[in-house]
C-alpha cells in the first residue's frame, strides 16, 4: 500500500506529456494513472502545437484523465479554434486558468462549464464576455490578472456571493469594486486588489466593507496612502492569516504591533513597511508558529536576534525574504539548527551587506534543498 501511495504521489507531479508516456510503460502504471487522485489533479497545458495530430494526442489524454483543474495557455497556436472549443467543452471543469489570443471563442468555451468554481483570466476581457460569468451558478473564485488597462469599465458589480476575488488589473471604477465587495459581504474570505488608483478615503471604505469575522486573506498591491487608521482597522480582522501591505509607510510602531498582537499568520508581506521594529517582530515570532511565508525586505530597524527567533519558532517556513536588510549578519541564523528548515525552500539575502558567502555556502551544504540567494542576487551554489 505504501508503494502504491508513493507512486500516486510521484505521478501527481507529472505533466500531461509525461503522464501520457508513463501510461504506456505497463498495465500497472496505466491503472495508477487512471485513479481518481490523478484524474482530478491540475494539468498545466502550455504547448505550441505544430500539427492537428499533435494537438489531438494531448486532448485525448486530457479527456481520458477527466481533468477538473486546467491551466490553458495559447502559445502561437496553429490549431483551429473549433478544436480548442471541442476539447475543453468535453470536460467537466471545476477550475480553469485561461489565456487566449482568440478572444472570440471565450463564450463558447464557457457554455458547458456550469460546474466551474474557480476562473482565472489572464487576458483582456469585455463586459459582454464578463456577462457570461454571471451565468456560472457555482462560481466561487474570480481572478482577473491582466497586464494592461481594460478598454471599457468592467461591470464587476454583476457578480455576487464570491468566496475569493483577485483584481490585479487597472482601470476598474472604484464604485464597481466597492459594490462587488458589498455584494460578497457574507461569503468573501480572500481579497487581492491593485489599489494604485485609490486614495486614502477610498481604501478606508473598502476596508470598512469587509466582514471582519470572515476575511482570512488580504493582499493590497501598489497602494501609496496608508495611515495608522487603516492599519488599526485591519488589526480588528479576527481571522486574518494572510496579509500583504507592501510599502505601508508612515505607520507608527504601536499600530503595527497591534496588527500582529495575538494573531496567528501564515503569510506576511511587510516589504518596505514603516513601523517594523524588533518589538513587532517579537510579537510575530511568539504567535505565528504556523508561518509559511514572510517578506521583511528593506526594513532597516530589525536585528539578528529577532530574525533568528522567527526562523527558530516558525518551523513551517517555506520562503523567507530579507532583501536589503543591511544590518543583518550571519548571526540571524539560529545556532541550533536541529529540527529547523525542514520545509524551507527559499532564503533570500540579496543586498544584505554583511552576509558572508563562505558561511552561506556552509549553510547550503547542510541544507542542499534550500535556494539561498547572496548579496549579489546569485544562488549560492550556482555563481
Amino acid at each position: 500500500m505504501e508503494n502504491k501511495n508513493m507512486i500516486l504521489l510521484i505521478l501527481t507531479y507529472l505533466e500531461l506529456d509525461d503522464l501520457a508516456r508513463c501510461e504506456l510503460v505497463c498495465h500497472r502504471w496505466h491503472y495508477f494513472i487512471n485513479q481518481d487522485s490523478i484524474q482530478t489533479r491540475k494539468i498545466f497545458s502550455k504547448f505550441t502545437y505544430n500539427s492537428l495530430q499533435q494537438f489531438k494526442w494531448h486532448t485525448k489524454k486530457i479527456q481520458q484523465l477527466q481533468i477538473k483543474d486546467l491551466i490553458f495557455y495559447e502559445e502561437e497556436f496553429k490549431v483551429d479554434k473549433n478544436d480548442i472549443i471541442f476539447t475543453i467543452s468535453q470536460l467537466v471543469l471545476e477550475s480553469l486558468t485561461i489565456k487566449l489570443n482568440q478572444l472570440n471563442i471565450f463564450d463558447q468555451l464557457l457554455i458547458n462549464q456550469k460546474q466551474l468554481r474557480k476562473l482565472e483570466i489572464l487576458m483582456p476581457i469585455t463586459n459582454k464576455e464578463f456577462q457570461l460569468l454571471t451565468q456560472l451558478p457555482h462560481l466561487e473564485e474570480i481572478h482577473l490578472r491582466v497586464q494592461k488597462k481594460t478598454d471599457e469599465n468592467l461591470k464587476v458589480s454583476q457578480l455576487r456571493n464570491l468566496r475569493a476575488i483577485s483584481l490585479q488589473l487597472q482601470g476598474i471604477q472604484y464604485q464597481e469594486v466597492l459594490q462587488l465587495i458589498q455584494n460578497c459581504y457574507k461569503t468573501l474570505t480572500e481579497l487581492e486588489i491593485d489599489a494604485d488608483e485609490y486614495n486614502h478615503d477610498q481604501m478606508l471604505q473598502i476596508v470598512d466593507c469587509l466582514n471582519k469575522d470572515k476575511i482570512q486573506k488580504l493582499y493590497i498591491y501598489y497602494f501609496n496612502d496608508y495611515s495608522n487608521e487603516i492599519i488599526l482597522k485591519l488589526s480588528q480582522f479576527n481571522k486574518l492569516n494572510k496579509l500583504s501591505i507592501f510599502k505601508a509607510q508612515d505607520i507608527d510602531q504601536d499600530y503595527m504591533y497591534q496588527l500582529f498582537y495575538n494573531k496567528q499568520f501564515q503569510e506576511i508581506n511587510l516589504n518596505q513597511c514603516d513601523g517594523i521594529t524588533n518589538k513587532v517582530l517579537y510579537q510575530i515570532a511568539q504567535n505565528c508558529q504556523q508561518l509559511k511565508y514572510i517578506n521583511l525586505s528593506w526594513n532597516f530597524h530589525i536585528s539578528d536576534q529577532c530574525v533568528s527567533l522567527i526562523l527558530e519558532n516558525s518551523k513551517q517556513l517555506e520562503e523567507v525574504y530579507l532583501i536589503g536588510c543591511k544590518q543583518l549578519t550571519f548571526d540571524c541564523i539560529p545556532q541550533n539548527l536541529n529540527g529547523l528548515f525542514q520545509k524551507l525552500r527559499m532564503l533570500n539575502f540579496e543586498s544584505c551587506n554583511n552576509m558572508n558567502d563562505d558561511k552561506l555556502m556552509k549553510l547550503k551544504n547542510q541544507f542542499k534543498y534550500i535556494k539561498i540567494i547572496n548579496y549579489y542576487g546569485d544562488e549560492i551554489d550556482k555563481f
